[in-house]
């Protein structure tokens, strides 16, 4: 089944500066192609990339019984978030620091963003950490000898 594109809809796409495969809204069209998208996310307006894995772009179908104010936008990271949490109960929840050493599956505290785990240890002082309703990058001061 094709779907249509139209400019104000929503598609996913390769977001440059997030570095992910997350949902975009179309902001103009070259024909029947998708030309430029702004992330939902970071709201950076870009080229339009297809997702990784993807030949043709998903166009999501935009409803209001969607979205309502209970269920947020970005609820596959949500769930994504608890799945993690609940399997890494047992572990300390450590408070975030520029300078703390993290490895990966430990769980942190950040001032702003709440909770999360660390998803991914990016060479060679960043970490990509999962919070309850985003994905972010910190810097942090080294990696951790603590999960081997």
């Amino acid at each position: 089944m094709t779907r249509t594109s139209a400019v104000a809809s929503e598609t996913l796409s390769y977001c440059t500066s997030c570095k992910m495969d997350l949902n975009h809204i179309i902001v103009a069209m070259k024909g029947d192609k998708i030309a430029k998208v702004q992330c939902l996310t970071c709201k950076k307006e870009h080229v339009y990339r297809a997702p990784k894995g993807a030949a043709e772009p998903q166009v999501a179908k935009a409803s209001k019984a969607k979205k309502t104010a209970e269920e947020p936008e970005d609820h596959s990271i949500e769930i994504e978030w608890e799945k993690l949490m609940s399997s890494h109960k047992d572990l300390p929840v450590k408070p975030y620091s520029i300078r703390g050493l993290f490895g990966l599956g430990d769980k942190l505290n950040h001032p702003v963003f709440g909770d999360g785990i660390v998803g991914k240890l990016i060479y060679p002082n960043k970490l990509e950490v999962i919070f309850r309703h985003d994905v972010k990058i910190l810097v942090y001061g080294g990696v951790s000898q603590t999960h081997a």
